[in-house]
């Protein structure tokens, strides 16, 4: 079989899903929400343009769980179902042709640049680098009980996704975001 070729055929996960040939897009932060953070038209735009390309698998950027932290301007929020509608309209343009899209959740941590939100939060209170500050805040630790409401987010958002018609999430667990502050030992000082 040739290069070619071995991108057309199917590939199933072990979860059993099917993705319908080898043609990924990776997570990218489109921040094309409105204002509020809604999913818009321009969204299913965008996505309905991959699906009608043929791709197999989309994944969707910087989906936030909370308001209150953006990693940028322009992220879509999900925080309940009150914009149930406008992420089924998302999802049904970015799943026609057969297409999986998955739903990329994230929550920056302290990498949200200053001004955007209100404060930072991290597992620890330890600022970037000194070259760094200009750009970050210094975060506040989080409490136990506001971890396991992050969980509860996280959980939620992936409901509310599911209920939407996307095929999949994804955490976004790289890049210095709050998932990674977790898993290093730099940023993560708790005992």
């Amino acid at each position: 079989m040739t290069p070619q070729a071995v991108l057309t055929q199917p590939f199933t996960l072990p979860s059993g899903q099917v993705i319908k040939n080898r043609l990924f897009k990776s997570a990218m932060s489109e921040a094309l929400s409105d204002r509020s953070g809604q999913a818009n038209a321009e969204l299913a735009r965008l996505y309905g343009a991959w699906a009608d390309g043929g791709i197999g698998l989309c994944i969707t950027g910087n989906v936030m769980i909370d308001k209150r932290a953006l990693g940028e301007p322009g992220n879509v929020i999900i925080e309940d179902e009150s914009q149930l509608p406008a992420l089924k309209a998302w999802a049904q343009a970015a799943t026609r042709n057969r297409t999986q899209c998955w739903v990329q959740l994230n929550h920056p941590g302290k990498q949200s640049p200053k001004g955007l939100n209100k404060e930072t939060v991290s597992p620890s209170a330890v600022p970037f680098r000194p070259d760094m500050k200009l750009m970050f805040a210094t975060p506040r630790e989080l409490t136990d009980a506001e971890i396991r409401g992050l969980i509860q987010r996280f959980a939620t958002a992936a409901a509310v996704v599911k209920k939407a018609g996307f095929t999949g999430v994804q955490i976004h667990g790289a890049h210095g975001y709050l998932v990674s502050q977790f898993l290093s030992p730099h940023h993560n000082r708790r005992t």
